[in-house]
């Protein structure tokens, strides 16, 4: 009796790290994109401004289209309309850097969407890596908003 509840303890133990090994195993996949908004940011000097960035492909694949919609944030906080770049091929195994010119003075940004897509109109999944950095700063900038929104509380 004692022998068999061992052997069923034993037994329940490895089946457990069996799996729980499998899934550490497999979340690289899971999480990761073939192609990634590696890294955007925006930039300005001498009174000219940019969102500028780099898209990494990791397919074998050229993917000849590319583009980014995004709205800029004007120092009141009120967003732009929603405007498209395209950015244009990617080569496989590569990446593409870019620079998206900015009208007027560019005080914050988000992007909205990123796109690719392949020469017969088949998207692909896009991981932003920089969204979620951006995301934890989301609080904050609302926060900053409200204040300039409602002037400063005293």
């Amino acid at each position: 009796m004692i022998i068999k509840q061992f052997k069923n303890i034993v037994i329940n133990i490895v089946s457990k790290s069996l799996g729980l090994t499998l899934l550490i195993i497999s979340l690289p996949g899971i999480s990761s994109s073939d192609i990634n908004l590696k890294f955007h940011m925006g930039l300005g000097a001498n009174g000219h401004y940019e969102i500028g960035g780099t898209m990494e492909n990791n397919t074998s694949e050229t993917l000849p289209y590319s583009a980014l919609t995004y709205i800029t944030i004007d120092n009141s906080c009120t967003p732009s309309d929603a405007k498209i770049a395209n950015l244009g091929s990617i080569r496989a195994n590569g990446s593409l850097e870019f620079r998206i010119p900015v009208d007027g003075i560019l005080f914050s940004y988000r992007v909205l969407s990123v796109s690719v897509w392949n020469d017969m109109g088949v998207p692909f999944d896009v991981e932003d890596k920089t969204a979620k950095i951006i995301k934890k700063r989301d609080a904050e900038f609302m926060n900053s908003c409200k204040i300039k929104r409602n002037g400063s509380v005293h």
